[in-house]
């Protein structure tokens, strides 16, 4: 059975801004290892939300793949006939990542939508349970503004040459092609200084399990947001 929280207790966790349940936002480098913490979370009980996911679904509701198809061509559609194919990311990809205006005519498109569901399923996981905290893991977190969704923000710090060989290994990717995705997003430096905490993903997965842990106790002896403009703390 689950204790009973007390009336100040209660008071301390609704300080958030969502209600009882903090929202994580969570970013890092190219390769950072960002969706791994989030892993290890889920694994804790937290919600995560993958912000990659959700766009995917959302360029298969007809309206807005309709939208990306009026901007791009029908060239960003699969292969095959008919009127229901689905959007090629493959196709898309280069496209959006080679060209600073047709990233934001995208992200023009998608961004909103994005953002009404991240609310709506904030809204959902605050009313439904009893988890450590709601995790939103958002490569452009920043960049979009989606940190106004969220109480924390975490940067999981990588070295350079280590984000370089795992995404050679896990994507196929040059260093250029991580230099390119990069210049679409705003500088590591600035990312991590405006991160209210700061944990290591430098070391053995052993290691990343204690940073995680560690990264909950101090969620959970926080009870209000960081003050605006504070510098990012490291966690540990």
């Amino acid at each position: 059975m689950t204790p009973r929280r007390s009336p100040q207790e209660a008071r301390v966790r609704c300080r958030w801004k969502h209600g009882p349940i903090p929202v994580l936002g969570l970013i890092g480098g190219i390769g950072g290892g960002k969706s791994e913490v989030a892993r290890r979370l889920a694994g804790r009980g937290a919600w995560v939300i993958d912000a990659d996911v959700v766009g995917h679904e959302l360029l298969e509701e007809p309206a807005i793949r309709d939208r990306v198809v009026l901007r791009f061509g029908p060239g960003v559609l699969e292969a095959g006939s008919g009127m229901s194919r689905a959007i090629s990311r493959r196709a898309l990809g280069p496209i959006v990542f080679g060209d600073p205006v047709a990233l934001r005519d995208l992200e023009a498109i998608l961004h909103p939508a994005m953002r009404h569901r991240f609310a709506e399923t904030i809204a959902e996981q605050e009313r439904g349970g009893d988890r450590p905290c709601i995790v939103l893991d958002a490569a452009v977190l920043l960049e979009a503004g989606w940190d106004e969704l969220c109480d924390r923000v975490v940067f999981v710090d990588a070295l350079r040459t280590e984000r370089e060989r795992r995404v050679g290994v896990s994507r196929g990717w040059s260093e250029r092609d991580l230099a390119v995705r990069e210049q679409a997003q705003w500088p590591i430096e600035e990312k991590r200084r405006r991160a209210d905490w700061v944990i290591s993903n430098a070391e053995a997965m052993e290691y990343l399990d204690s940073e995680v842990d560690r990264l909950l106790c101090r969620l959970e002896a926080s009870s209000e947001p960081a003050p605006a403009g504070s510098l990012p703390s490291v966690i540990g």
